[in-house]
């Protein structure tokens, strides 16, 4: 190597070395600020949102190799100038005084010790607890990293907490750090908004204060992952189950400030009037769903009956998921919006001394351009397999996503559907926009009507044939086990069968060679519809579906291993995830199935 070579790699390890000790410098920063703040709601806030900035920093040093094998591609003079400016804005004492207002003093609440006594990292609470639980590594390469400069860090408090200054404080950390990702390639700009995404739902789904999902949702930007608007909302409808008064779990009871609303943000449950509803046949018992008008527009309907004796209670729960689907607009969650809730008695020629009918009542989307629009048709997924026009495999795969997405945010927020399966999933004719000429409005994910908080006592489905076939073995029968996230994937993964080979769950069944004859490899292997008195034979088709899911034999499974043909490796691998997704505890709140299918999902499509 020539000698002007050998003097640029010194000068540019000189720059890594230099930018490395700074980039220490900001971690010793972000501890020392973060244990100074005053305990209160604004301090606890500051210190959410200074620890999701040191732990973009540490996620931006470990793309960059700062650490280990240092990129070569980046300009790291500009690099240690940012972090220079960084470091002295988190740690010089007489600079965050003169700039925030923030005087630091000495903290000596333990007379043992000298005023700038060090002493290694506290454990974290609140936000900060959350965050080391769900990323181990990032508290111990904070401990690390401390360590390896000086081992400790010093004790301080603040004089007098400001939040205006604070906020300042934090803005232009955020000032820095953004510009510190944007020197990344644009792949890896991507891997790190994934992560901090990526922890940010995990945080969503663990959290119990509205406060700290408050925070997460006043930092979200595109600067910080790739889709704020799907966070945001996962964390709204969060909110929404806690101000609700729905805990962590069944027998917790939460202190009143972690799920006090946050200002501005107000539920309201809507009781609408029976007499302003105008059903086609007003007469008749109400059943399923319908599309029916209240006050002159048209509306979805979807009805359902409560036992007497259980009314109060269940009533609640309708109560809780009027009010979750009415504050829901986000584009992430497929679901269309409801208006409220219709109470119907005999008042209204509707009676049955057993129970009470109730109805959910959703907004269709009918544009303003059609005047007096006439009552659009319902078209159920279900039925759409032997429609004339077949989708895409694009189409299809984004059929998948949406539905993918939206049990994402309901997991992450705490809520279980309870009825994914393809009647419920869908589309509208409204106008010229139609199924056939690939514009009908959808897909929506309807059929909340047994929807539930995960934490909540489960209410027992009816077996209805056509529905069982969707539902998780172990959740049949009398020994069913309570319902949880993994029998809700089953159900998704049940429904990505039918989209994967377009072909309704029944016939895929069907196919399913029996255990007699397994062995004979003639077409007459695969039972056809089994038809009784104008019946399916149910039973065969559940024996089916285990044989399908549980059997090692290739012949059994070949179904699933056909999707990789008509619609690619990683459709399958999506549906597979679906299909052998695990959660022993109900309340288990571990959502890394959900974003692994919603980001194979993603990838399908392309």
């Amino acid at each position: 190597m020539s000698a002007g070579g050998l003097e640029y790699a010194a000068g540019a390890g000189g720059l890594i070395s230099l930018s490395l000790t700074l980039f220490r410098g900001c971690i010793q920063g972000f501890e020392v600020i973060q244990q100074a703040a005053h305990a209160g709601s604004e301090a606890d806030n500051f210190r959410c949102k200074l620890e999701i900035e040191q732990y973009r920093l540490i996620q931006w040093a470990e793309r960059t190799g700062l650490e280990e094998q240092p990129s070569g591609r980046l300009n790291w003079t500009l690099i240690g100038d940012i972090l220079k400016q960084m470091e002295a804005l988190l740690t010089d004492t007489q600079s965050l005084k003169k700039r925030y207002h923030l005087d630091l003093v000495h903290f000596d609440a333990d007379a043992r010790l000298p005023p700038e006594t060090s002493v290694s990292i506290p454990p974290k609470t609140g936000f900060g607890k959350l965050l080391s639980k769900l990323r181990p590594d990032f508290p111990l390469a904070s401990s690390r990293i401390i360590h390896e400069s000086n081992g400790s860090i010093k004790r301080l408090k603040w004089a007098v907490f400001d939040r205006v200054k604070a906020t300042n404080l934090i803005n232009d950390i955020v000032y820095f750090n953004n510009y510190l990702h944007s020197l990344l390639d644009t792949v890896n700009q991507e891997f790190v908004k994934s992560a901090i995404g990526s922890v940010l739902r995990d945080i969503i789904s663990r959290s119990n204060a509205t406060s700290e999902l408050e925070v997460i949702k006043q930092l979200l930007s595109s600067s910080y992952v790739s889709t704020p608007a799907a966070v945001a909302s996962a964390a709204s409808l969060k909110q929404i189950r806690l101000i609700l008064g729905l805990g962590p779990s069944l027998n917790s009871v939460e202190e009143p400030a972690q799920r006090a609303p946050p200002d501005g943000f107000r539920l309201k449950l809507i009781k609408l009037k029976p007499e302003q509803l105008q059903r086609e046949s007003p007469r008749s018992m109400p059943a399923g769903r319908e599309v029916a008008c209240y006050k002159s527009k048209p509306v979805l309907v979807e009805w359902k009956f409560i036992d007497r004796a259980h009314q109060k209670e269940l009533k609640t729960r309708i109560d809780q998921i009027a009010v979750l689907l009415a504050h829901t607009s986000d584009s992430y969650l497929h679901s269309l919006h409801c208006i409220g809730f219709l109470p119907m008695d005999q008042s209204h020629h509707i009676y049955d001394e057993d129970s009470v009918c109730y109805g959910l009542v959703f907004e269709l989307m009918i544009p303003a351009t059609i005047a007096s629009p006439p009552l659009p048709p319902i078209r159920p997924l279900s039925t759409l397999f032997g429609a004339t026009r077949k989708p895409s495999l694009n189409e299809r795969g984004g059929i998948a996503l949406a539905l993918a997405e939206t049990v994402l945010q309901l997991h992450t927020s705490g809520w279980l559907h309870k009825g994914i399966r393809s009647d419920n999933v869908l589309y509208f004719d409204i106008g010229d926009s139609r199924w056939e000429h690939g514009s009908a409005d959808g897909p929506y994910l309807a059929g909340y009507e047994y929807a539930r908080p995960t934490n909540a006592q489960t209410e027992a489905m009816p077996a209805i044939p056509d529905n069982e076939i969707y539902r998780h073995p172990m959740s049949q029968g009398l020994t069913r086990a309570n319902f949880r996230r993994s029998f809700d994937l089953f159900a998704l993964g049940c429904v990505l069968l039918e989209i994967g080979l377009w072909s309704h769950l029944p016939d895929i069944l069907h196919r399913v060679p029996s255990e007699s004859t397994q062995k004979d490899h003639s077409d007459s292997t695969f039972k056809t519809l089994s038809v009784t008195s104008g019946k399916v034979d149910w039973a065969r088709l559940q024996s089916a579906k285990t044989e399908l899911l549980q059997s090692d034999d290739l012949e059994k499974r070949r179904e699933l291993a056909g999707i990789a043909f008509h619609a690619g490796k990683t459709f399958q691998e999506a549906i597979l995830l679906c299909l052998y997704a695990r959660d022993e505890d109900p309340l288990d709140e571990d959502i890394s199935v959900q974003k692994e299918i919603v980001d194979l999902l993603r990838q399908s499509r392309f």
